[in-house]
């Protein structure tokens, strides 16, 4: 019995330590996108906090939680991490469940413990987006002889990312960052992966069509721009007809 309370007890740091992990990455690279949410997410305490009702349809009503669910699926991380500070927070667990687009990552109704089940159901989802990554740079990275976007993004490995959906957007943007910056270091090819190409069909529906990119650097920015804007900012980068 105490060896089993004592993996239970290690398997729940490494849960909270994933979500902390993850949340100290995009921090790192991305601080105005975290310092947007948490800005947003104080007011919204602050809000509920002012009334008496604790009952969701409260939560749910005050403008601050518009501005909270504006920002979409893309601050899901920053939400499970309010979590890993305390599993017990109700309206962290309300707040995700509003954003999270996949009901195989949405508690059932009927769990005694929701915050915990987040917790843990974001802790697989992360070691299967670690995974398919690293599946999909194993692949481009072994044909990047090949310019023609179409043999990077028409594969196995590059549909498993896509039907994620818009919730892996923080993992994606944090290997954009990274290979970015190997880019400018070395030139065009020295890690520089499709991100783009996956981003506007996570976020359009649809790729881009662009045959050749003339500046990489912009593009990025275009998309980190969008990515640490917050609700009334910058517009994700969109091309073809739509």
């Amino acid at each position: 019995m105490a060896t089993q309370n004592m993996d239970d007890i290690e398997e729940q740091e490494r849960i909270v330590w994933s979500s902390s992990r993850l949340y100290l990455r995009l921090l790192d690279t991305f601080p105005k996108y975290v310092h947007e949410f948490q800005a947003k997410w104080t007011d919204w305490q602050e809000a509920i906090s002012s009334g008496c009702a604790d009952a969701s349809t409260t939560w749910s009503s005050v403008p601050s939680f518009h501005s909270l669910t504006a920002l979409g699926p893309k601050i899901i991380p920053l939400v499970v991490y309010q979590l890993a500070l305390n599993p017990d927070d109700r309206t962290a667990v309300h707040l995700y469940s509003t954003l999270e687009p996949d009901t195989n990552y949405i508690p059932e109704d009927s769990s005694a413990s929701p915050g915990q089940d987040i917790l843990r159901l974001s802790f697989e989802r992360n070691r299967a987006v670690r995974n398919a990554l690293a599946d999909f740079i194993e692949r481009s990275e072994r044909l990047s002889r090949y310019s023609s976007f179409s043999i990077h993004t028409e594969c196995s490995e590059y549909d498993s990312l896509l039907a994620f959906g818009q919730s892996i957007i923080p993992h994606v943007m944090l290997q954009y960052a990274q290979d970015i910056t190997k880019t400018s270091a070395h030139g065009i090819g020295a890690g520089f992966l499709f991100w783009y190409e996956l981003l506007h069909e996570l976020v359009w529906g649809s790729k881009t069509g662009l045959m050749s990119i003339g500046d990489f650097g912009k593009l990025y920015k275009g998309w980190e721009l969008w990515f640490e804007g917050g609700e009334g900012g910058e517009s994700p980068p969109k091309f073809g007809a739509h």
